[in-house]
């Protein structure tokens, strides 16, 4: 009867573990979505400013327009580029999340934890909402 009652409780954990894991990993997937979302918004922002500058010099002299134009659409493209990286990197650490809890749910074991080695080596967790189980 104790084997019985220790096999359950087993089987209960591991149910609670990949219940959580596939929750996260949703919640992950879900935050990807919104930072590929902001990425194209981001563009579509860079695109609307290079119009305006172009439109805005088009009005003064040639030379003196094109001159400002280029260090307007520079800058205006090293904002958006590190804007970009920055969202970027916040898509590669939810993929490495994602990865890390694939792995600790194929492991043996690993999904009776609760997938508490997702965050495992982040420096800065990108999904506050999940609680790491101890």
């Amino acid at each position: 009867m104790a084997d019985f009652l220790a096999s359950m409780k087993k089987a209960s954990q591991r149910f609670a573990g990949t219940l959580a894991d596939t929750g996260a990993k949703t919640m992950l997937k879900t935050d990807m979505m919104f930072l590929e979302k902001d990425i194209k918004a981001r563009k579509h922002e860079f695109g609307v400013q290079v119009f305006d500058i172009l439109q805005k010099n088009a009005e003064g002299s040639a030379t003196a327009a094109a001159t400002i134009s280029a260090a307007d659409i520079q800058k205006a493209f090293e904002e958006c580029q590190a804007d970009i990286l920055h969202l970027e990197g916040k898509v590669e650490t939810k993929k490495r999340e994602m990865e890390n809890i694939n792995q600790s749910g194929g492991g043996a074991g690993g999904a009776a934890t609760g997938g508490s080695g997702a965050n495992a080596g982040m420096d800065e967790p990108e999904a506050p909402g999940i609680p790491s189980t101890p």
